[in-house]
C-alpha cells in the first residue's frame, strides 16, 4: 500500500457511517460491487479528494498515479471509487492517463457505482481526442472483454462524448459498441445499452429512431422503452425536467 493510500483509508474511515441493520446493505444495491462498505457519503468523499489535492499540487502526475494505483488494489468499494475521483478532479494529471492503464484500474472495478463513477464523464471527448486511436482501441477492446465490467464501462465511457461532441467518430464507434452489445440481457448492460442511446438522441435523434426501428426485436425492452421516453419527452422518466 503506498503511503499516501494509507492516509487517504484513515480519512474515509474517519468519516464512515454506521450501515442501519434494518436496512438493506447499500452496496447491494447501486454500488453493487460485494466489497468491504464503509457508508462514506460521495459529498464526504468528495470533500477528501479536495482536501489531499490542495494539499498536494507539486506532486508529479507519475506520483498520483502510484496513489490512484494502489487505491485500486484498496479492498474496499471507498478505496476505489476514491481513485476515480481523484482522476476526475485533477485536471493536470488526467490528460495523463494512458489507456492502457484505464484498462488496467477497470479489471480491479466491480458493479454499477465503480465503473459509473470512473467512466461517466470523467474523460471528456476533448481527452480523447487527444490520442483517439488509442482511445477507440481501448473502448472497442472494453467492448468484446469477458468481464461484464468493462464491457458496461465500454458504453459509458461514450454517454459525454456523444451528448457534448459533435464528432461523428464518437457516434460511429457508439452504434458499433451497441450493435455488438445488444444481445446480452444482465441489467448491468442494458441499462447501459439504454443510457447510451438516450445519451445519442441529443445529437443523433435521426440516427437513434432509426436504429430502434430497424433493432426492435433485438434491443433489450428496457432500452428501447426508455429511448422512445426519451424521444417523445425529453427524459427517461416521461416527467417534465425541472426548469
Amino acid at each position: 500500500m503506498h503511503a499516501e493510500h494509507a492516509v487517504l483509508l484513515a480519512d474515509l474511515r474517519k468519516v464512515a457511517r454506521p450501515i442501519r441493520r434494518d436496512q438493506p446493505a447499500q452496496n447491494d444495491s447501486y454500488g453493487g460491487s460485494g466489497r468491504p462498505f464503509f457508508n462514506v457519503s460521495v459529498p464526504d468523499r468528495r470533500a477528501i479528494v479536495k482536501r489531499w489535492l490542495a494539499a498536494h499540487k507539486s506532486m508529479s502526475s507519475e506520483d498520483f498515479f502510484a496513489v490512484v494505483d494502489s487505491l485500486t488494489e484498496g479492498q474496499s468499494h471507498e478505496e476505489k471509487t476514491l481513485a476515480g475521483m481523484l482522476i476526475g478532479a485533477n485536471a493536470k494529471a488526467r490528460p495523463d492517463v494512458a489507456t492502457t492503464d484505464l484498462d488496467r484500474w477497470l479489471g480491479r472495478l466491480n458493479g454499477w457505482a465503480e465503473i459509473d463513477i470512473w467512466c461517466q464523464n470523467l474523460f471528456k471527448a476533448e481527452d480523447m481526442l487527444t490520442d483517439w486511436p488509442a482511445w477507440r482501441g481501448l473502448i472497442d477492446k472494453l467492448s468484446t472483454d469477458a468481464n461484464i465490467n468493462k464491457r458496461r464501462a465500454a458504453m459509458v465511457l461514450l454517454n459525454g462524448p456523444v451528448h457534448y461532441s459533435p464528432d461523428p467518430r464518437f457516434s460511429d464507434l457508439a452504434f458499433v459498441v451497441l450493435e455488438r452489445l445488444k444481445p446480452e440481457r444482465p441489467i448491468l448492460i442494458t441499462k447501459a445499452v439504454s443510457w447510451l442511446l438516450r445519451s445519442l438522441v441529443t445529437r443523433h435523434r435521426e440516427a437513434v429512431v432509426a436504429y430502434l426501428d430497424a433493432n426492435a426485436a433485438a434491443l433489450p425492452a428496457i432500452a428501447i422503452r426508455e429511448t422512445l421516453t426519451k424521444l417523445k419527452t425529453g427524459t427517461k422518466s416521461g416527467r417534465k425536467a425541472p426548469t
